[in-house]
């Protein structure tokens, strides 16, 4: 009868295990995770007695905790309920048996359904902490974040799941450490500090940990915890404070359940720097052991590097990463290298500066010699570094063949959950390949770990609209736009464009112009000269040189890919494959060759990969060898020994 996911009622009472409460005549009580995991599993039994072993293995499975806890749930829920022990109207205490639910259980009539998501009473909201302005529009915005990811993630498809597959895994976000250092410019370390926790956890088997984005998000933002849980969808917020010393470090850290706000865990670390790494791990441990996270052994962060003073521009370059603003992170990783020659953390997050840059501020094929000097250089002092090792591979063209790369790219997501590019990656990888449902089930796992993160949002949007899912696509773009107007407009109008609703698209990209502070008059008319079927490319290729050469000079990579992709848009996909062609194109080496049968794969539907060239392209590519090692992409097949795509 009942399901981890979807609402219920128990008698008058309307049961909501995803949010964690009941509520009746407009009063809401939150429930803990695992007291919810128990109602659900007396829900179930239709009115039948659950032994008290069932439910233990059910709720806490594999777990070394006591009875304890289960009578401790069954208080809870009672008190929720507002019923006596002794004279139960919900729940039953069946002696040295178990319990049963008293009260009906039902399901949700549509009127409620509807009441539930078109509420007429503000009133509800009223007791829920918020703050009366200023973060309250924010914090409006994640929560129609989480109902969206939610829509595209979580939707079921006439499925109802029994309470024994409710998720186990605890799940976490870590907050910002608070600076309580007098000097205010080492927030670096602060933030360095709980992000290297956050990586540990991550790396941890059973326990979902958000991504730095998301966590980050809410960084010097007095938020409710609440509010926090809610809007990333975990049960437990650690939050912190650093504050140095000379050589001194004070940690003081509370993991605390956003159920009910108690303190799950709490500790002080007094530790020198030269214990930094060690104290990282205690950290970690504490967590763990807290949470009752099954794991063979602890995760530990080791000893990166002896120098603690290359450690610290190690944090700071991290803390400076962003595509347009690189030279401090660069200019910081060289110092620390310099400091500590033997540094291999430090080479692989300089290889993956030089590779965040392609496109953005460097042409591909000088990005890729610098990233493979960087991750040669990590590999050769640490052969372990799986990030590094995928880039390499996918840089210096000694991978054996493209399969290599895929599963490299595939080991670096799967030890590293937390580290967004080897997501981005694999992506770009699997969509340029053809395996573009793989992609999506990446993508969605990606914006999973991190909601808020811009780059994931971004992956996920442009996947559904490759698998013709341009509703769920329209839906998140929706939320990216109040991430970033700036992409989302570009977005639009390149999918207006390709819609020809050619003024809808105009104003789309004259928005995005206009936000970066650019001239906007040329859009315009030429969208209305490129529409002309008989003329249109041939003036493109007039104006779009022009137009990049009036581009800040930095910015001319990009722009070239964003204005080469309005050939296939404009209909003129013999002319955008004659580009992909006037590249260097060669199996396991970048080029804007793979930047462009990215693109025209997402907009497929325009005729791409039906194009009598295409397989002409994959072949050039390695694409093809892929398919005949790993399986047809989505949309070939072989026929008698021959690729057909459509």
């Amino acid at each position: 009868m009942a399901s981890w996911h979807a609402d219920f009622n128990v008698g008058e009472w309307r049961v909501s295990p995803k949010l964690h409460n009941i509520s009746k005549e407009g009063k809401t009580v939150v429930v803990k995770h695992k007291s919810m995991a128990v109602l659900v599993s007396l829900a179930d039994a239709n009115g039948d007695v659950v032994s008290r072993d069932d439910i233990m293995d059910m709720v806490w499975p594999r777990m070394a905790v006591t009875d304890d806890v289960l009578t401790q749930s069954i208080v809870e829920l009672r008190k929720a309920f507002n019923d006596d022990a002794k004279h139960p109207k919900f729940i039953e205490t069946i002696p040295k048996v178990g319990f049963r639910l008293l009260a009906s259980v039902s399901q949700i009539s549509e009127d409620q359904a509807q009441k539930s998501l078109f509420p007429t009473d503000g009133s509800k909201h009223a007791d829920r902490g918020l703050p009366k302005q200023g973060f309250f529009h924010a914090a409006t915005v994640l929560l129609f974040i989480v109902f969206a990811l939610w829509f595209l993630l979580g939707k079921e498809e006439n499925v109802r799941r029994p309470v024994i597959t409710v998720e186990e895994t605890p799940t976490m976000v870590v907050l910002p450490f608070v600076n309580l250092s007098d000097d205010p410019d080492t927030d670096y370390f602060s933030d360095g500090l709980s992000d290297e926790i956050r990586n540990l956890l991550s790396e941890t088997g059973g326990l979902k940990v958000i991504g730095r984005a998301s966590s980050f998000a809410f960084k010097g933002k007095n938020e409710d915890l609440r509010v926090i849980g809610s809007t990333l969808g975990v049960q437990n917020v650690l939050e912190g404070t650093v504050r140095t010393t000379g050589d001194q470090v004070r940690v003081t850290a509370q993991l605390i359940d956003v159920s009910d706000g108690t303190q799950v865990w709490s500790g002080n670390f007094n530790r020198t720097m030269t214990d930094i790494f060690a104290m990282q791990d205690d950290i970690a441990a504490a967590i763990i052991a807290a949470l009752h996270v099954n794991i063979g052994m602890a995760p530990t962060r080791g000893r990166p590097t002896e120098s603690l003073e290359a450690y610290t521009l190690f944090l700071k370059a991290k803390a400076s990463i962003h595509p347009k603003e690189t030279r401090s992170a660069e200019s910081n990783l060289k110092a620390a290298i310099e400091l500590d020659p033997d540094f291999a953390e430090a080479y692989e997050l300089l290889a993956w500066v030089y590779w965040n840059q392609v496109a953005e501020v460097i042409a591909p094929l000088e990005a890729q010699a610098l990233t493979v000097a960087a991750a040669t250089e990590a590999l050769s002092r640490n052969p372990d570094l799986v990030f590094a090792r995928a880039l390499h591979l996918s840089s210096s063209g000694e991978a054996n063949s493209f399969l290599e790369i895929l599963q490299a790219y595939e080991q670096a997501v799967f030890r590293q959950p937390y580290n967004q590019a080897a997501h981005s990656a694999l992506i770009f990888d699997l969509v340029e390949c053809g395996y573009l449902q793989e992609a999506l089930s990446i993508a969605k796992r990606s914006v999973e770990i991190d909601p808020l993160s811009l780059a994931a949002n971004s992956d996920l949007i442009h996947v559904l609209y490759a698998t013709g899912q341009t509703a769920e696509a329209e839906a998140l773009l929706k939320v990216f736009e109040e991430l970033s107007p700036i992409a989302a407009n570009w977005i639009r109008g390149d999918w207006s464009l390709a819609a020809q609703q050619d003024d809808i698209a105009i104003a789309h990209y004259e928005a995005h112009l206009r936000q970066h502070g650019l001239p906007s008059g040329w859009v315009r008319e030429t969208v209305t000269a490129a529409r002309n079927p008989a003329t249109g490319q041939a003036y493109l290729d007039r104006r779009i040189p022009q137009i990049i050469a009036s581009m800040p000079q930095e910015d001319a990579h990009g722009w070239r890919q964003s204005l080469n992709k309005w050939y296939l848009l404009f209909g003129f996909a013999d002319r955008h494959i004659e580009l992909i062609f006037d590249y260097e194109m060669a199996p396991i080496i970048w080029s804007t060759a793979d930047e462009l049968v990215f693109d025209a794969t997402v907009f497929r539907h325009l005729g791409f990969t039906a194009h009598p060239r295409y397989l002409e392209i994959a072949q050039s590519l390695g694409i093809v060898d892929i398919w005949d090692q790993r399986g047809a992409p989505d949309f070939c097949k072989k026929l008698d020994g021959q690729w057909v795509c459509e």
